[in-house]
């Protein structure tokens, strides 16, 4: 079966020693598209703690923290695997703070914390293999009307070298449903059925990957 790794659930950077920045990304999605995977890929979770301990027990997981120790755990698994499958559904934070190693003193009538750009991961990912099939994921801004949603997956597609860009609303994803491929856009109603119709797009043999 060809090698599959999906990624879900949000990084969380660091601020100091116990807090940290992160997203209302549960990996829901995720979890369920390794499970709808798993009769026909070899996959691999690679997700958050929230995300591993929904996944079911018979999968392949493997926890990350940080958007730096995410990228690094994906580096090596597509370097090991460079004409698999990635499905990048993990919400990656965008900015990092300046960690300290110690807890920051609670009490304090202001804190100010200075963010800066983290790496983004999905642009790398042809640097490492370019055969791999890359299925990347983008959450529009609430109340994003369909064709401006279809305009940044795509942009996106074109952008990273995905060979698909699963693209939801936050708030709707229930009802506002994208997937965008090079040859054109397919709109669903449902996730469930955006979630079946990407599963079948995937190839499911190794030489077929790309």
């Amino acid at each position: 079966m060809t090698p599959l790794l999906l990624t879900a659930g949000a990084t969380r950077n660091p601020v100091d020693a116990i807090r940290y920045l992160s997203a209302h990304a549960t990996g829901r999605t995720g979890v369920d598209l390794a499970a709808r995977l798993g009769a026909s890929h070899a996959v691999h979770l690679l997700g958050s703690a929230e995300a591993c301990l929904r996944a079911p027990t018979t999968l392949s997981t493997e926890e990350f923290t940080s958007t730096r120790d995410l990228m690094a755990r994906m580096e090596r698994w597509i370097t090991a695997h460079p004409r698999g499958v990635l499905v990048h559904s993990a919400a990656v934070g965008d900015y990092e703070a300046d960690a300290v190693a110690t807890k920051i003193p609670s009490g304090a009538p202001e804190l100010v914390l200075r963010l800066h750009p983290g790496p983004k991961i999905v642009d790398h990912v042809r640097t490492w293999a370019p055969d791999i099939f890359l299925v990347s994921f983008k959450a529009g801004a609430p109340g994003l009307t369909p064709d401006a949603l279809e305009a940044i997956a795509r942009a996106q597609l074109v952008r990273t070298g995905s060979d698909l860009v699963f693209a939801n609303v936050i708030g709707a994803i229930e009802t506002t449903v994208l997937l965008v491929g090079r040859e054109g856009t397919t709109a669903f109603p449902r996730r469930s059925e955006a979630l079946a119709a990407l599963c079948a797009r995937l190839p499911r043999d190794v030489e077929g990957a790309r």
